[in-house]
C-alpha cells in the first residue's frame, strides 16, 4: 500500500521567499543581483549533475 504525503508549495515557497527577503533587506542592488546569480549557477550545475549522473547509469533523460 503506497502512503501520499500533502505537499504545501504555497507555504514553502512563501517561506522561501520570506527568508531570502530577510537576508537580502540590507543588501545593495549589486548583492542582490550576485545572490541570485550564484543560486541560479548552483542550480544549473546541480541539474547538469543530476543529468549526467542519469546518462551514465542508462536512463536517459
Amino acid at each position: 500500500m503506497s502512503e501520499t504525503k500533502a505537499i504545501r508549495a504555497v507555504e514553502l515557497v512563501r517561506r522561501i521567499r520570506d527568508e531570502q527577503a530577510q537576508q537580502l533587506a540590507s543588501k545593495s542592488e549589486a548583492e542582490v543581483i550576485a545572490f541570485f546569480r550564484r543560486a541560479g549557477e548552483a542550480a544549473r550545475k546541480a541539474a547538469q549533475e543530476r543529468l549526467t549522473s542519469k546518462d551514465a547509469r542508462g536512463l536517459g533523460v
